[in-house]
């Protein structure tokens, strides 16, 4: 299920991660989810450790997608349908 994010909440975190401070939560955040990970070199692969990290990463890119996202595009859900309605 996509959630969906409108201007108000994209420059919510645009504000929020690009103040000083938000960069140096983020910056933190990354050092705890990190978006690439060393190999696991043949060890014992623990797969809810692993999912539990895949959640953790997916959170800062969330965060990172949000402050790159133009506030003023159209919602993707919108546009979609406003092709839509344009081919019929």
């Amino acid at each position: 299920m996509a959630l969906r994010w409108n201007r108000n909440l994209v420059l919510a975190y645009k504000n929020t991660f690009e103040s000083p401070e938000g960069k140096l939560v983020l910056e933190d955040l990354c050092k705890r989810a990190p978006l690439i990970r060393k190999g696991l070199n043949g060890a014992t692969v623990d797969v809810n450790m692993l999912l539990v990290l895949e959640g953790q990463s997916n959170v800062v890119k969330y965060i990172y997608e949000m402050i790159g996202r133009n506030p003023n595009e159209e919602q993707p859900s919108k546009a979609v349908n406003r092709m839509k309605n344009e081919i019929i």
